[in-house]
C-alpha cells in the first residue's frame, strides 16, 4: 500500500493535468510546482512501500535539506545560462520559479532512490576485492589533478559561448566526483573502485526519468521556456528537447547526486542507504 501522501501526491498529478486543458489561475500558473510536488510524493511512497523506508518518512530533515539546496544548485545553471542563452522563460514569474527550483534536487534523488530500491544495475556490479580501494590513498595526486581539471571545465561554459550548452551539463561531475573522492564523500569514482559500477547507472537512469518528465510538463505548462540552441544540434524534438539533449540529462542526474553528497556530509554525519551515500 502506499502511505497516504502518495494518493496526495497522485491528486496533484492528475489535478494539474486537468487544469492543463481548463487553464484555471492561479493553478496554471503554478503548474509546474504542483505536479513536481505530487511526482516527488508519489515517488517517495513506492520506494516507502517496496523497502517500508523513504526518504521523507526516515530521512525528514535530509529531505528539508534537498529543497533548499536545490535553489542554489540549480542557479548554477541559470549562471550558464547568460552566457550560452540556451533557453529564456516565457510567462516569467519570478517567485514561481523559485519554487520551481526547490523541485529539482529532490525530484533526482527520489527517483534515484526508486532506482535503489529495485536495484537497478546490480547485474554490473563487481565482487569487491582486496585490489580496490575506496580511498585515494597513493592516488591523491592524480584524484587532485582531476579536482583541478574539473574546476577549469566548470569555468568553460561561461566562455565559449552558445556550445557551452554541452559542457554545462557535465561540468558538475568533472569538478565533485574527483573533490568527493578526495574528501572521503561519495563519489561515483569511488564507487567504481570498489566495484560497484551500479551507482552510476542508478544516477545516470534517474536523471534521464527526470528530464522526460522534465520537457514533458515543461511542454505542457504555462509558464515555460523554449531553447535556442547552437546550429549543430539536431533538430529531432521530444516535446521540446532535441533528442541529443536528453544525454545531458544522465549526466545532470550524477551531478545531482554528487553535488548532495557534497554538502550533505556538512550536516549529515550517517549513513543514508536509500541514497547509497
Amino acid at each position: 500500500m502506499l502511505r497516504w501522501y502518495g494518493y496526495l501526491g497522485l491528486l496533484l498529478m492528475l489535478a494539474a493535468e486537468i487544469n492543463f486543458y481548463a487553464a484555471v489561475q492561479p493553478f496554471a500558473t503554478w503548474y509546474i510546482v504542483i505536479i513536481w510536488y505530487g511526482y516527488i510524493l508519489f515517488v517517495d511512497s513506492i520506494v516507502y512501500m517496496r523497502r517500508g523506508k523513504s526518504i521523507i518518512t526516515s530521512y525528514p530533515k535530509e529531505f528539508l535539506f534537498m529543497l533548499l539546496i536545490s535553489v542554489p544548485f540549480w542557479l548554477i545553471f541559470e549562471l550558464y545560462n547568460l552566457f550560452t542563452l540556451s533557453w529564456h522563460y516565457i510567462n516569467y514569474v519570478w517567485y514561481v520559479h523559485l519554487f520551481d527550483f526547490t523541485t529539482i534536487l529532490p525530484a533526482v534523488m527520489e527517483t534515484f532512490t526508486l532506482t535503489n530500491a529495485f536495484g537497478v544495475g546490480k547485474r554490473f556490479d563487481l565482487k569487491p576485492s582486496k585490489h580496490l580501494g575506496a580511498k585515494p590513498g597513493r592516488h591523491a595526486g592524480p584524484i587532485r589533478l582531476l579536482v583541478l581539471l574539473g574546476g577549469i571545465v566548470m569555468i568553460l561554459p561561461a566562455l565559449v559561448g552558445p556550445i557551452g550548452f554541452i559542457l554545462m551539463w557535465i561540468s558538475l561531475c568533472f569538478f565533485f566526483d574527483p573533490l568527493n573522492y578526495l574528501v572521503g564523500r561519495p563519489s561515483l569514482l569511488q564507487k567504481a573502485s570498489i566495484g560497484e559500477r551500479s551507482a552510476l547507472i542508478r544516477a545516470s537512469i534517474a536523471g534521464l526519468v527526470m528530464g522526460f518528465f522534465w520537457e514533458l510538463w515543461n511542454y505542457q505548462a504555462y509558464p515555460k521556456w523554449y531553447y535556442t540552441l547552437p546550429s549543430f544540434i539536431i533538430n529531432i524534438k521530444l516535446f521540446a528537447m532535441p533528442l541529443e539533449g536528453y544525454i545531458g540529462y544522465t549526466a545532470f542526474g550524477a551531478s545531482v547526486f554528487l553535488f548532495y553528497a557534497f554538502f550533505r556530509g556538512y550536516l549529515f554525519k550517517g549513513r543514508n542507504e536509500l541514497l547509497n551515500m
